[in-house]
């Protein structure tokens, strides 16, 4: 009796620390997949990539900086646009600019514009190049100001893989089945 008892023990405590071992390693851990070429190569004519560029920044209400872009050479830049404000606005902005640990600023808002690039390799494929620029608005003792920060790649990408999802016809976003969008636009 006594063996049988000090066995189904035995068998118990095994039992719970393979449990217990078992809930401390992730043996299904989404993998994270690393950002998309930029500049990025579609097998698209550059036409088509400048008409989906358009469809999209319509649909997100994204205006044109018609004084710095070329349309005429595939180079769109756009309009700044507030992304950010209030509270969350420093977490935000950490999200898609990388800030030193001793930043410890008020921040009061954040925008971006993009500055996109199509250009055409042949007649039947085209280069996407997309490059983000952050800033952040400072509360300071002479009013505020804005300060020019640097992407940490995120907001290109998510851009990136957005238009190229668009002009493709292929959800190459990292969430499957997620909606395209670019910050808070969804497309």
């Amino acid at each position: 009796m006594r063996s049988t008892s000090s066995f189904i023990f035995l068998t118990f405590a095994l039992l719970l620390t393979g449990a217990a071992a078992q809930a401390q390693i992730i043996f299904d851990r989404p993998k994270t997949e690393p950002p998309l070429d930029n500049p990025y190569t579609l097998n698209v004519p550059r036409a088509e990539v400048i008409k989906g560029l358009r469809e999209v920044l319509q649909t997100c209400a994204t205006q044109i900086n018609q004084q710095s872009s070329k349309p005429e050479d595939g180079q769109f830049v756009t309009q700044p646009v507030v992304f950010s404000k209030g509270v969350n606005t420093r977490t935000d902005i950490e999200h898609v600019a990388t800030l030193l640990a001793s930043d410890v600023h008020n921040w009061l808002r954040g925008r971006y514009y993009l500055e996109i690039r199509a250009l055409p390799l042949d007649e039947k494929r085209s280069q996407l190049t997309i490059v983000a620029h952050i800033q952040g608005q400072l509360a300071d003792v002479t009013g505020a100001k804005w300060v020019d920060l640097q992407s940490n790649g995120m907001l290109e990408d998510e851009a990136l893989r957005g238009l190229a999802s668009k002009v493709l016809g292929v959800e190459m976003g990292l969430k499957k089945g997620a909606p395209r969008r670019l910050m808070s636009c969804e497309y």
